[in-house]
């Protein structure tokens, strides 16, 4: 309740405050920011992903202006000397309009990213486009190797999704998933989304497949590591990702230390604002975890 009610009010909070807590999760407005930021963490002994931030669009005119910028952002990337690795949500390309349009933009992003040597990983959104973007994954993996995507471990189709990925080769990003789902289609405790997740991640590692251990939780960061330690898994089969801005430095700072691979994700875009606001929408939970680093920074 009281998450909710700092959701409801937000809307009220000066947009500099919002800006002032989201900088720490956003890279900035434009690609030139991302990179720099990527160039940092490079430094630091990080892989990092680029992503633009977008969500659901309603023309398709907006869907086609997201394609041009992910193609811009692959020349940039390519040319800029860092991991070459980008990240980008099928929304944003129309999914929401059609399967075949959000298809062909991505195919293109796709085919001119294997030419420049830059991977792409196709995000998961929301249950009712879990299908579709699997859909479009697998038939883009035809006939492209630079793919991956992310599969949720609360969901309950996930096991059935993983498996045939992992059989297929593929590359897959296991995260918890962040939406608000039915208890009909998602585990809801806790425990069990733990469970789950570090069930999908030993098939991952068991079937030979690369599998990107995608949580901020230490939990199932110290169970991972015990996992691949004792299936004795060569370092370049899995590797650990986090947010940017993430309050986990000194654990992934020792992985790091270990050998270990960590991806930090990085967005950047003009949409920080409307992206902030409707992740706190979906999920009012982070609402909390949002104030109390606000309380940091006045510190």
């Amino acid at each position: 309740m009281f998450n909710k009610l700092i959701v409801a009010l937000m809307p009220l909070a000066p947009r500099f405050i919002v800006k002032m807590v989201s900088k720490r999760y956003i890279a900035g407005v434009d690609a030139e920011s991302a990179i720099q930021k990527c160039l940092e963490l490079k430094s630091k002994g990080f892989l990092t992903t680029i992503d633009i931030l977008g969500e659901a669009i309603s023309e398709q005119s907006q869907a086609d202006e997201a394609r041009e910028s992910y193609l811009n952002l692959i020349s940039l990337v390519a040319s800029s000397g860092i991991e070459k690795n980008i990240s980008l949500k099928p929304t944003a390309l129309g999914l929401g309009l059609s399967e075949n349009a959000a298809f062909r933009n991505i195919s293109e992003i796709v085919k001119k990213a294997e030419e420049a040597g830059v991977f792409i990983r196709i995000d998961m959104e929301d249950s009712p486009y879990t299908t579709q973007t699997i859909h479009i994954h697998d038939q883009l993996k035809l006939t492209h190797s630079n793919l991956g995507t992310v599969i949720q471990a609360y969901l309950h189709r996930s096991e059935a999704d993983v498996k045939a990925i992992a059989k297929a080769g593929g590359n897959l990003r296991i995260c918890k998933g962040i939406y608000k789902e039915s208890p009909s289609i998602a585990f809801q405790g806790k425990q069990e989304v733990r469970d789950n997740f570090m069930h999908l991640v030993q098939i991952m590692l068991q079937e030979g497949a690369f599998v990107g251990i995608a949580t901020h939780d230490t939990y199932l960061i110290e169970a991972a590591h015990e996992l691949v330690t004792s299936m004795n898994i060569s370092k370049d089969k899995y590797e650990f990702q986090a947010l940017l801005g993430v309050s986990i430095m000194e654990e992934l700072n020792s992985l790091i230390e270990e050998g270990h691979r960590v991806r930090i994700y990085v967005p950047y875009g003009k949409d920080w604002y409307a992206y902030s606001s409707r992740r706190l929408k979906e999920n009012p939970d982070i609402a909390g975890y949002v104030l109390k680093n606000l309380f940091k920074l006045k510190k």
